[in-house]
């Protein structure tokens, strides 16, 4: 970074020698190097301003990188034609906070039509919730997640194999399938895809959304989803 300090005033150096170039004979490397040093021990707010412009250069565009690749993996969700937005939701099965958020997506998208909703599995808690989002990825291959994703959402207590099990069931997964979709590598590439991305993002608990460019961490309801998207059509 402090690199980049100096290219920053060689830049202005030769825009000086360009626009007065009758002095030009009377810089030389060790003129620059002493103007650099001289203009860095007098201006230290200069390198400071300079430094955290650059940080939060890198921070956006890894920010930037992190989305486009989270609409490129291809995460379940609920998916409309009509959509004009989308919103992308990290959560764990046994996040508490992530449970109560159900209802009040639930309630947005029935209201709002052109809403598209991305579940990305996130399993930080626990063994239980890789578990669970393992068995939740898996039932894709039966076109059954949204129905097991929103039961395991439901599901009081810990969600724990015994559970999974016992909802995947009840909702008319094959069972036997279901365990060996759940031991093929794409499932586990996707989940590592995941975590990847939420390192990339400094995601480190559930829930977080992500609507357009920005992160909102924690639990939102009914009224805080709607004037999120509310801000968003109108950006």
């Amino acid at each position: 970074m402090i690199r980049i300090i100096f290219i920053y005033i060689s830049i202005f150096i030769s825009i000086f020698v360009i626009i007065f170039p009758s002095h030009s004979h009377e810089i030389n490397k060790d003129n620059i190097d002493s103007i650099i040093k001289n203009f860095l021990k007098k201006n230290p707010d200069f390198i400071k301003s300079t430094l955290d412009n650059y940080k939060i250069s890198l921070e956006n565009k890894k920010k930037q990188n992190a989305i486009k690749m989270l609409k490129d993996i291809g995460n379940p969700g609920i998916l409309l034609k009509q959509a004009d937005v989308t919103i992308y939701e990290f959560f764990d099965y046994n996040c508490g906070y992530c449970k109560s958020v159900v209802k009040p997506i639930m309630d947005l998208l029935s209201e709002d039509k052109k809403i598209n909703f991305v579940f990305v599995e996130f399993p930080i808690l626990s063994q239980q919730s890789y578990f669970a989002a393992k068995a939740a990825l898996a039932s894709k291959k039966q076109d059954l997640y949204n129905k097991f994703h929103l039961s395991l959402m439901k599901t009081k207590g810990r969600v724990n194999e015994e559970k999974v099990f016992s909802t995947a069931k009840e909702i008319g997964l094959d069972i036997d399938q279901l365990k060996t979709d759940m031991n093929k590598p794409e499932i586990e590439q996707q989940l590592v895809k995941n975590r990847e991305i939420a390192k990339l993002l400094n995601l480190n608990g559930t829930p977080a959304f992500i609507i357009g460019d920005i992160i909102y961490p924690g639990a939102l309801n009914l009224n805080n989803l709607k004037e999120i998207i509310k801000q968003y059509r109108k950006s």
